[in-house]
């Protein structure tokens, strides 16, 4: 994906982008693009640290979340292949439910997600997308990597779909800066927004669609100019 962005002779000749423009362009793609990926599960596991801290009442939960605290574990210390097996074989003893599952299924479509596996990644986001419930936090993540899947695929068409439902679900945030100053703005229900409305720029630009690429760019410096995003923001803007 860091190769595809369009070289200076598809770039809009309206855009008036130079040749170093172009470079920057590759240049964002490349540092920022391919970082999607690890940045999900980084998330994952700070959601996964938060639940183990607050722990459980039920022995049946208690023990579902020590089965998927040794994947966890696995996953600190850098064994991916070890926390994928113990992920997945939790998932298919059938011991977990609802929420337990949908944490295994979301951690291990991240490992499989990093290692190109995307048909096996898509089925697990789906499978923890099913089984969220009302958990924010989990739920968003796997449709984060829903849309990852469709843009490492390549089908930006359908990554956008994702990403605007995406954000249009838990996006809340609306830049007023005077509610934000008196703390009366709405908080996102998720804290990949802002990393969503990056993703969705990216792929109106693959489309060449500089358009909403620059809306949405803009977009980011608006309502999350506070974001590490809206350097990369700005860089994108500046090629448009």
């Amino acid at each position: 994906m860091a190769d595809n962005l369009p070289n200076s002779g598809n770039v809009n000749a309206n855009s008036g982008a130079t040749e170093g423009w172009v470079e920057l362009a590759k240049d964002i793609w490349q540092q920022h693009g391919t970082k999607i990926i690890a940045a999900v599960l980084v998330l994952v596991v700070a959601i996964f640290a938060l639940a183990q801290h607050f722990g459980t009442a039920s022995q049946k939960q208690a023990a579902m979340t020590e089965d998927l605290g040794r994947g966890l574990e696995f996953v600190y210390l850098g064994q991916t292949d070890s926390a994928l097996a113990a992920f997945e074989g939790s998932i298919q003893s059938g011991v977990l439910k609802d929420l337990p599952l949908a944490k295994a299924a979301l951690l291990a479509g991240n490992i499989r997600l990093q290692n190109g596996d995307l048909d096996s990644a898509e089925i697990l986001f789906k499978l923890s997308v099913g089984n969220s419930g009302s958990a924010n936090l989990i739920s968003s993540a796997a449709e984060n990597g829903l849309a990852v899947v469709a843009m490492e695929r390549k089908d930006y068409a359908k990554a956008i779909s994702a990403l605007n439902d995406f954000i249009e679900k838990y996006g809340k945030r609306d830049g007023n800066l005077a509610n934000r100053y008196t703390k009366n703005e709405h908080a996102d229900l998720s804290p990949t927004v802002a990393d969503a409305l990056w993703k969705l720029s990216l792929c109106y630009f693959e489309q060449k669609d500089t358009a909403n690429a620059k809306k949405t760019a803009e977009k980011i410096l608006k309502i999350y100019g506070d974001s590490p995003r809206a350097a990369n923001a700005r860089k994108l803007i500046a090629i448009l």
